[in-house]
């Protein structure tokens, strides 16, 4: 038996008939724009500030010098910051730091790293006349060589002669600077022009000095360059 009741029976529609938009059953429906398969890449532009962004960042955190703005400057009352580049510059021309790469490669083997030298045979650099003295003794000294023994601080050392020593100006200057300033001695700074000028004065010496060479040189003691 069939209870359906035929008022509620869906209408039955014609071919090719729809709902009309006043049919009471009638529901409107937005149209739904279909999502394009590939996303639309970012521009250019904002790549290209995130990597600076990064880099900058970076800079600050690594102490790197970045075109020179100083990021980690800690501001008023901090101490000031100096880049690599910098301290390397600064340690290249410390007379004091060349004229020791000279000593350590030219006097260390003798007078060792320490300058105490060796009793009897090599004499020591800190409190020596010879070093804290005269400038241009001293350069003419290193520049022709030394035969026979030697008085430092009443002590006599050896008959091995020191051999002259072919440098330059400025290495000569960078390793009388180092003796002069080294171990205790506080003895003035020697420039490069003033080694030039010991070069040229005693040009007519070929042989290696003897100490009663070398005292004639300067008889009473240092001479008035020193005092600067």
């Amino acid at each position: 038996m069939n209870y359906e009741n035929p008022e509620l029976q869906p209408p039955v529609l014609e071919k090719n008939e729809s709902i009309q938009p006043d049919a009471p059953d009638f529901i409107e429906t937005p149209d739904v724009v279909p999502s394009a398969s590939t996303p639309e890449p970012l521009p250019i532009w904002l790549y290209l500030i995130c990597g600076f962004a990064l880099f900058m960042a970076g800079s600050s955190f690594t102490g790197f010098d970045t075109f020179g703005l100083g990021l980690l400057d800690q501001g008023a009352g901090g101490p000031s910051l100096v880049s690599n580049k910098s301290a390397q510059t600064a340690a290249v021309t410390d007379p004091l730091a060349l004229g020791k790469k000279v000593y350590n490669g030219n006097c260390a083997n003798c007078h060792h790293a320490d300058g105490l030298g060796q009793p009897g045979t090599y004499p020591p650099m800190g409190g020596s006349e010879w070093v804290i003295g005269s400038k241009e003794r001293l350069a003419a000294l290193l520049l022709h060589g030394l035969s026979g023994s030697v008085t430092v601080e009443g002590g006599s050392y050896g008959t091995a002669q020191m051999p002259a020593w072919a440098l330059t100006d400025s290495q000569m200057a960078n390793l009388m600077t180092y003796l002069r300033k080294s171990w205790g001695n506080t003895a003035s700074e020697v420039k490069p022009e003033e080694i030039s000028a010991a070069r040229a004065k005693f040009a007519s010496q070929t042989a290696a000095y003897s100490e009663a060479d070398l005292l004639k040189i300067a008889p009473h003691g240092s001479d008035p360059s020193d005092k600067k």
